[in-house]
């Protein structure tokens, strides 16, 4: 194993397991799929250097983590909506831009 699959796979235990405390803590991030989240980490590995995070320390990490988290989170919601939802949202989104 090379050095990079090394750094790329401990920073992914450690992403795993923040992962695992902000579904605990955070009962929203429930409704996302674990292991597609650590698929999502792990692509972004392969285009961010590991080295950027090894470094962290938790808080630091766990903020980050949050961040994608809550991104996929955005991304799922609006399959949730009906037809009427997604037109409200729409329209409450495009109302804020337009400010």
């Amino acid at each position: 194993m090379t050095q990079a699959s090394v750094e790329k796979n401990t920073v992914l235990k450690r992403i795993s397991d923040m992962i695992d405390q902000v579904m605990e803590s955070k009962s929203i991030y429930q409704e996302l799929d674990r292991d597609e989240l650590i698929q999502t980490f792990s692509t972004l590995l392969d285009r961010v250097s590991p080295q950027v995070l090894l470094p962290l320390n938790d808080e630091r990490l766990k903020k980050r983590v949050r961040r994608v988290m809550a991104t996929e989170l955005l991304w799922t919601t609006p399959n949730d909506l009906t037809p009427e939802e997604i037109e409200m949202f729409n329209t409450v989104v495009e109302g804020r831009w337009e400010r």
